[in-house]
């Protein structure tokens, strides 16, 4: 009679491979330890040094805390730079907090706009309008999916909630969720600075026309009239979303010398144009100080404002209508005029 030993042999080679797998999901397991040791230990880093990555800014803050909020892109960042926060905050009597983001468009700040409202209920929302930002996909969805924004982005229920509601962030977010990004730069534990704030801000442009020109040619490429139109109506999104929550909502066009100002080419008028449709149907309250500060030593490169400049702004046209309780009040806010 024969018998078949297919049986026994298979089953002598499942015994044999029983200790590599009881080794593998050891060594598994030692490995999911050692990084949950890392992410915890990069969390507690973020938490201490991230002070100025927006993200970090959105999961500390406490419900009812924030009074004004900026968003916008490096524009708008030297308002938060160290000396000029506090400078700010004095001389408007406001809590202000600065959520500028260097390359940020409409997309990013209205995600970030929406974890902030999220968490918690400012009295004032302003945005510092960049044109470029609503001509490229650079500043919006590809500048929301750079790994680099979240390195110092805590955990926060707000952000993972408006990160889910954001298509363009779904890419980045089992990064945020794992904490690669974090653990990554567990060895870079500095406090969180931007280069402009570290080795720029403090240095006096010397005009350069060759300098000017590719400047303004790199930010104001010629864009589809549909995308710079999906661009303007997430802005109009985001002054609802802030009305809806109970808080002001204003525009504001930062101080920029004449040789930038004299340089923007039509599609800046385009995108002017159209946004002026969204501020006259929905009365929305316009900051016009681009005439401000237009010599060289307020502005570090083409259109940045240096230290010099931040000091004279926010302790001048910024801080006085801030300052003011209600907008229509204020002289440098008029929700019926539009830049010309």
């Amino acid at each position: 009679m024969a018998y078949n030993t297919a049986l026994p042999e298979a089953a002598t080679e499942i015994e044999r491979a029983r200790p590599f797998w009881k080794t593998a999901l050891v060594f598994t397991l030692i490995g999911l330890a050692l990084y949950l040791a890392l992410l915890a230990i990069a969390e507690v880093r973020v938490r201490a040094t991230g002070e100025r990555n927006p993200f970090f800014q959105i999961a500390t803050a406490a419900p009812g805390e924030a009074d004004v909020v900026i968003l916008g892109a490096s524009h708008a960042m030297p308002l938060g730079f160290e000396g000029i926060d506090t400078l700010l905050k004095e001389r408007s009597g406001r809590d202000v907090m600065v959520l500028a983001i260097e390359g940020g468009g409409v997309v990013p700040n209205a995600l970030l706009l929406d974890a902030l409202l999220r968490k918690t209920d400012p009295r004032t929302i302003v945005y510092a309008l960049d044109t470029f930002a609503f001509l490229s996909g650079q500043w919006n969805e590809e500048r929301l999916n750079d790994s680099d924004l979240y390195a110092r982005a805590p955990l926060d229920g707000a952000i993972i909630e408006a990160m889910l509601a954001e298509p363009a962030a779904w890419r980045n977010l089992p990064g945020y969720l794992l904490g690669f990004d974090k653990v990554n730069r567990i060895l870079n534990p500095g406090v969180d600075r931007s280069e402009a704030e570290l080795t720029k801000f403090d240095r006096t442009y010397r005009a350069n026309d060759r300098i000017d020109d590719q400047r303004v040619a790199y930010l104001f490429p010629d864009a589809p009239v549909e995308l710079m139109e999906g661009y303007v109506e997430r802005l109009g999104e985001m002054a609802d979303a802030s009305q809806q929550a109970g808080s002001e909502f204003a525009i504001l066009l930062m101080p920029a010398p004449p040789r930038y100002t004299s340089r923007l080419p039509q599609s800046h008028e385009a995108v002017m144009k159209q946004i002026r449709q969204v501020v006259v149907a929905r009365g929305i309250c316009v900051i016009d100080h681009t005439g401000l500060l237009q010599g060289d030593e307020n502005y570090y490169d083409t259109d940045h404002l240096n230290r010099t400049g931040a000091e004279a702004y926010v302790s001048g046209a910024l801080a006085d209508v801030l300052r003011a309780t209600e907008w229509e009040g204020a002289q440098s806010c008029d929700r019926a005029a539009w830049p010309r």
